[in-house]
C-alpha cells in the first residue's frame, strides 16, 4: 500500500470494517467494547502534517448527566446515593484526553465558567430569574394561566444562555413548575411533555413527598419513566443544531457528551463526541462504569487517530481568520444640494483579519452610481468611490458574528453638478442665462471623514457566510464644500468566505 493512501484506508477499516476489533461503534450503534484492546498505531497521525504546523484541537467536556437515581427515591430527597461522585467520572474523561498530543482541553469547570461569565448572558439570567419568581408568585396566587406564561418565558431565557450546563437547577425549577401549572390547567398531555423535558435537564432530581398533590406526583413519576425509556443518552444537552451553536460559543472543534444509565446488570457510561466540523456525533461508546478508566483512553486514542488534524496557516498565529466578502450596496445622502433625495446604488468588497480575540483590522472599497432625483436638480448621474479602513470589534455567538467598525473614510466624487435654476437645466451650465452662483460643483473633489459600520455575519456553512451591514459617515475635509454634500448612510447585503 502506498504511504499516501495508508491513512484514509486504515481509518476506514478501523471505523467501519473492523469496528469490533477497534471497539469504536459506528453512529447509531452502541456496543460494549470487547475485553481485549488493540494497540493504537501511532503512525496514523504521523507524516500527514508536520508537527510544527499542527494546530491543537480544542475539545470541551460537558457536565456528566446522571440517570441513576432509582424510581423509589424520586420522592425521598434525603435517601443516600450509591452513585459514584460525578466529578470523579468527569476527571476520568479529562485524564483520558490529557495524554494525547495536539489537544487543548476545556474541562467541565472551565466550560461552566466561560458560559457563566459571558457579559451578554448575565442580564438574560437575571431576567429569567425574575420571570421564574413572578411565575411562582402567580401560581401560588392561583393565577395559573399567567403563571404558565411567565414560567415559559423563564425556561426559554435559561435555555438560550445554556443554563442547563452552567447550573441545571434554575432551569429545572422553572420547567417543573411550568409542567405542574399546565397539569393544573387541565392540559395534561402538554404538561407531561414539559415534565419529561425537565427530567432531561436534571434527571437526578428528587422531590418532597407531600409538596405536590397526588395527581402531580403521579405525573412526575410517569414523566420520569418516559424519560428513562425514550431519552437519547448520546444527546443529553439537545440536538446537533444546539451543540453546533454551543461549540461555536466555546470555540471548540469537538464536544464530549457523557451520561450515566442503568444497564441490564450494572451502571453504564455513555460517551458521545460531537464534531463541529461534521455537525454530527462521529464517535460513541457504551461501557460498564467500572471499566471506564481503562476503556476511555483507548476510545479517545482511536477517535483522535482518525480525526483530521488541522494545519496551521503559515505566518499566521493559531486562531487568526481572514474574511473576504462582496455585496450589493445602497446609499443615501442626508445632506445634499437637491430639493429631493437622490439614490446611489453599487457594490462593495471588503476584507478583514482577526488580530486578536474580539479585535480585527479591515478595509473596504465601495463604488456607487448616483441616480437622478425627482426634480432633476442633479444634472447628470455621477460615479463615486469610497475607501474605508480601520480597527473593528467583533463578538461571536454560534453561527452569528456581530461587529462594529469605526473607520477613516476617503470619498472620491466624480462629475457632481447640481442646481435648482431652471435656465441652467434648459440651456446648460455655460449659457449666459444660467446663474453660476446657483451651481453646486464638486467635480473631482476628495472628501475625508469618519465612518461607523455595524453588521453581522451569518455562517451558512463551514466557511461561507451571509454579510449584512449598515453604516454612516460624516466628512470634515476639505473645510469648504462639505456642507453641500455630506452624511451618507448605506446598507449592504452580500456573501463572504472565511479563509
Amino acid at each position: 500500500m502506498r504511504p499516501a493512501l495508508a491513512l484514509p484506508v486504515r481509518c476506514w477499516l478501523a471505523l467501519c470494517g473492523l469496528s469490533v476489533l477497534c471497539g469504536l461503534p459506528t453512529h447509531g450503534q452502541a456496543q460494549v467494547p470487547v475485553e481485549r484492546d488493540m494497540p493504537v498505531a501511532a503512525s496514523l497521525t504521523l507524516g500527514d502534517v508536520p508537527d510544527a504546523q499542527k494546530r491543537s484541537r480544542t475539545i470541551a467536556i460537558l457536565p456528566l448527566k446522571n440517570n441513576l437515581v432509582s424510581f423509589g427515591d424520586l420522592f425521598a430527597p434525603d435517601a443516600p446515593s450509591a452513585v459514584p461522585q460525578l466529578p470523579d467520572v468527569e476527571a476520568a474523561l479529562q485524564r483520558a484526553l490529557d495524554s494525547h498530543s495536539f489537544v487543548s482541553i476545556k474541562p467541565v469547570g472551565r466550560v461552566r465558567a466561560e458560559l457563566a461569565d459571558d457579559a451578554a448572558a448575565q442580564p438574560l439570567a437575571r431576567a429569567a430569574q425574575q420571570r421564574y419568581r413572578l411565575g411562582l408568585d402567580l401560581y401560588l396566587g392561583l393565577a395559573t394561566a399567567r403563571a404558565a406564561t411567565s414560567l415559559q418565558e423563564a425556561t426559554e431565557l435559561y435555555r438560550g444562555i445554556y443554563q442547563d450546563i452552567v447550573d441545571p437547577k434554575p432551569l429545572a425549577d422553572a420547567a417543573f413548575m411550568l409542567g405542574v401549572s399546565l397539569i393544573d390547567m387541565g392540559r395534561a398531555a402538554q404538561g407531561h411533555i414539559v415534565l419529561k423535558d425537565a427530567f432531561q435537564v436534571q434527571p437526578d432530581r428528587r422531590f418532597r413527598p407531600n409538596f405536590f398533590p397526588p395527581q402531580v406526583n403521579a405525573a412526575l413519576a410517569n414523566a420520569l419513566v418516559d424519560h428513562r425509556s425514550t431519552g437519547d443518552p448520546l444527546h443529553p444537552y439537545g440536538d446537533n443544531r444546539r451543540m453546533l451553536a454551543l461549540a461555536g460559543r466555546l470555540g471548540a472543534s469537538a464536544l464530549v457528551l457523557a451520561s450515566l444509565r442503568q444497564g441490564p446488570q450494572e451502571p453504564e457510561l455513555f460517551v458521545a463526541i460531537f464534531s463541529a466540523q461534521r455537525r454530527v456525533i462521529e464517535a460513541e461508546l457504551r461501557v460498564p462504569l467500572r471499566d471506564a478508566d481503562t476503556r476511555l483512553g483507548a476510545f479517545f486514542s482511536r477517535w483522535l487517530s482518525c480525526a483530521p488534524i488541522t494545519q496551521a496557516r503559515e505566518n499566521t498565529p493559531t486562531g487568526r481568520e481572514m474574511r473576504l466578502d462582496t455585496s450589493g450596496s445602497y446609499a443615501l445622502y442626508l445632506r445634499q444640494p437637491t430639493r429631493r433625495d437622490f439614490h446611489s446604488v453599487g457594490f462593495g468588497a471588503g476584507t478583514s483579519i482577526d488580530v486578536r480575540p474580539g479585535l480585527e483590522w479591515f478595509a473596504r472599497l465601495n463604488m456607487y452610481t448616483s441616480l437622478s432625483d425627482p426634480y432633476q436638480d442633479l444634472l447628470h448621474a455621477f460615479n463615486s468611490v469610497r475607501l474605508m479602513s480601520g480597527v473593528g470589534f467583533w463578538l461571536r455567538r454560534g453561527p452569528w458574528r456581530m461587529f462594529a467598525r469605526p473607520a477613516l473614510d476617503l470619498h472620491l466624487l466624480g462629475d457632481f453638478v447640481a442646481t435648482t435654476n431652471a435656465n441652467c437645466k434648459l440651456f446648460g451650465t455655460n449659457h449666459k442665462l444660467c446663474d453660476q452662483s446657483s451651481l453646486s460643483d464638486l467635480q473631482q473633489r476628495v472628501l475625508v471623514g469618519i465612518n461607523l459600520a455595524v453588521g453581522t455575519h451569518l455562517h451558512i456553512g463551514r466557511n461561507f457566510f451571509v454579510a449584512l451591514q449598515g453604516s454612516a459617515s460624516t466628512y470634515f475635509l476639505p473645510l469648504t464644500g462639505t456642507d453641500r454634500l455630506n452624511v451618507p448612510v448605506s446598507a449592504e447585503i452580500g456573501l463572504g468566505y472565511r479563509m
